[in-house]
């Protein structure tokens, strides 16, 4: 099956290769023309002038100026041109712009010296006569050499440049005159014919030229690629390998080697025999290659052993182990279809060693036999497996794994709870509900999510867990009578935010749950807005039109959100608890958080002060124009059916509710 698609893909390529060989003659050809423009430009200038010299008795002044000053005048234009040829990058092909230039120049430049046959061609006198023959074909002798390498260049100039002074000898009507006519005739046929003979050897030249530049690179193909798979081999991986390994030296981030071995092949090779293990090979090379990322490499070391090289996939061992996990589990699976070759239906599964770099001085083959053991250790594993060279690092590895499958179980089994926090204003009301994702594990307790969300960030997860936050919380809300003054604070995160579809989320679980928008703060990172903040901006304007109000978490721990600040639809800017804690014992905090009280109120901004567990430090904060606080000081986050406990007023219409003091949970 292999076998007759590259037949049929053979002649395309032999059309392909034949145009691609025509196009670099070509170029060729345009190189050589063009860079005997220097010369061509000082000949025409020598012959200008002494033909001008020797004219100017017996041809009238202006004439002369005129045909001088337009020949000269082109010269120019063709020098300015080959100044901008020499600009073009030599190892491009040449755009075919070039050769129709150089075609409408070479007949520009030929009628200029035709017109010496009009203008600068005396009636009654011989000897200038055959002096302005002799200079009109010592130019088109020097065309040949330098015009030739495009026959259509040199014939349009010695047209356009023999051919009036043909006629103009013949019109002259003198025996003498008419043997000058066919002599000249005679010479531009002579022109014609060698301008063809050196344009042939020219080509010919560049032909065999090209062949021997491809010959060369056909050696050097055969030395650096898998002739069976057109896989980088062994050698070219060493050494693209000891580039990387400087590189990550330099740059200081972390690169992969990942070493993959067909699990059970030599028994395909034993009982199918070679054409079709060679066939399976291709079949496996042509899998990975498609999965590859631009700035990856993979390579075939021989029989059935691959090689992937990864570079910069991550500045810490922890994130640079994860995501080539995340890439050799991609690989694994391109094994679970089926291989179908010559009617045979082909199961393989694949074991991968892994090792980075460069945690330790390395060599390039150090590194490939670090990577072999650990591909052994998938074997002995029980195969179709990944392994790390590094235990430990395999440890934490196979750690955030259980935890996102743990975390995959826990949406399925109902283990994920939120919990509540209230925020009060000045007078201890109840205000707002910030939701906090809480996991029941069923062997460790109550998780807090900065023990896991971080590294879901980087996989589909997050939409799935984000989805349940809001949707879990817009139920809770509409168990609350809350008229318009209680205000439900539900985190977003950057991908769930990123989703195209995010808009149209949000509606359908308000239209659902039947909840009021005006009701539902929706917290965002500083970090998601300023990555695609016209994106940001569209999508805030959306929501905020059916009544969905905007905060900005964590303020201040950001960077550039001060330039950004002053475009975007919020309403609320929560001062991160770090700034708050020691407010009344740090002056830089008390400062910073100063500023950005003042700064929202010159904004006709809100402010939440996060972090409040002291009464010292919410006198502060109200002595600095700060209205709205949230913190253990009024209430612990807690679990729904106990926020309705502790608070029942919030099932009663809501005219505000007098919260418990510090520590009460």
């Amino acid at each position: 099956m292999l076998d007759t698609d590259n037949n049929k893909q053979s002649q395309p390529q032999r059309s392909w290769r034949q145009k691609n060989d025509q196009t670099d003659i070509m170029s060729g050809l345009l190189r050589i023309i063009y860079s005997s423009v220097p010369l061509s430009l000082i000949a025409i200038l020598a012959n200008s002038t002494i033909l001008s010299i020797v004219q100017w008795g017996v041809i009238a002044h202006t004439t002369v100026l005129t045909w001088f000053g337009i020949t000269n005048s082109l010269s120019l234009v063709r020098l300015g041109f080959y100044f901008k040829f020499k600009r073009l990058d030599p190892e491009e092909d040449i755009p075919v712009f070039w050769a129709r230039l150089s075609l409408i120049i070479s007949a520009a430049s030929g009628l200029t010296w035709g017109a010496v046959a009009i203008w600068l061609f005396p009636a009654d006198d011989l000897v200038h006569q055959v002096f302005t023959a002799f200079v009109i074909a010592g130019m088109c002798a020097g065309a040949v050499t330098t015009l030739s390498p495009i026959l259509s260049s040199v014939y349009v100039f010695i047209l356009c440049a023999m051919l009036p002074i043909v006629i103009r000898f013949f019109q002259a009507g003198t025996d003498i005159n008419h043997a000058m006519a066919a002599m000249s005739l005679l010479f531009t046929l002579m022109l014609l014919s060698t301008s063809k003979k050196l344009n042939y050897t020219i080509r010919e030249s560049l032909l065999l030229r090209h062949e021997r530049v491809i010959a060369e690179e056909t050696i050097q193909q055969q030395a650096h690629y898998d002739s069976l798979t057109n896989l980088p081999n062994r050698r070219m991986i060493i050494g693209r390998l000891k580039q990387e390994i400087a590189r990550s030296v330099r740059h200081k981030h972390i690169g992969a080697v990942l070493f993959l071995d067909l699990d059970h092949f030599k028994t395909i090779n034993d009982s199918l025999g070679h054409g079709v293990g060679d066939k399976l090979l291709k079949q496996v090379a042509s899998r990975i290659s498609q999965r590859m990322r631009e700035e990856d490499t993979a390579a075939r070391l021989g029989g059935d052993e691959f090689i992937i090289l990864m570079s910069e996939v991550g500045d810490s061992a922890v994130e640079a182990m994860d995501n080539v996990m995340t890439l050799a589990e991609i690989i694994l699976h391109l094994f679970d279809e089926p291989f179908f070759i010559n009617e045979h239906e082909l199961h393989v599964t694949v074991s991968i060693g892994i090792a980075l770099f460069p945690l330790t001085e390395s060599s390039p083959d150090q590194l490939l036999q670090k990577s072999d053991v650990a591909m052994y250790e998938a074997k002995q594993a029980g195969r179709n497996t990944i392994r790390a060279f590094l235990p430990e690092m395999q440890k934490t590895v196979d750690d955030r794994r259980a935890t996102e499958k743990g975390l995959r179980r826990a949406l399925a089994k109902d283990e994920l709870e939120l919990y509540y926090q209230p925020q009060v204003d000045a007078d201890n009301r109840i205000i707002g509900l910030e939701a906090l994702l809480r996991w029941n594990h069923p062997a460790r307790g109550v998780i807090t999510p900065e023990e896991f969300i971080g590294f879901t960030e980087n996989t589909s997860l997050i939409i799935h867990i984000g989805d349940w936050v809001f949707n879990t919380a817009c139920k809770h809300l509409a168990e609350l009578d809350s008229g318009e003054e209680l205000t439900m604070c539900i985190n977003v995160s950057p991908r769930q935010f990123g989703e195209a579809s995010f808009v149209d989320k949000v509606n359908k679980v308000i239209s659902t749950t039947g909840v009021n928008p005006n009701n539902i703060q929706l917290e965002i990172t500083e970090g998601m807005l300023i990555k695609d903040v016209e994106t940001a901006i569209e999508k805030m304007q959306l929501l905020k039109s059916i009544g969905v109000s905007f905060s900005i978490d964590d303020f201040g721990t950001g960077y550039s959100s001060l330039a950004y600040l002053k475009r975007l639809p919020v309403d609320i800017l929560k001062i991160d608890k770090s700034f708050v804690l020691d407010i009344d014992r740090d002056e830089n905090d008390a400062v910073i958080v100063e500023t950005i009280i003042a700064m929202a109120q010159h904004m006709k901004i809100d402010i939440v002060a996060e972090g409040v567990e002291t009464g010292q430090i919410m006198e502060y904060l109200k002595s600095a124009g700060c209205r709205k606080f949230q913190g253990h000081l009024f209430a612990r986050p807690m679990p729904f059916n106990k926020l309705l406990t502790r608070f029942p007023e919030l099932k009663k219409p809501y005219p505000g509710a007098k919260v418990i003091g510090i520590g009460s949970s």
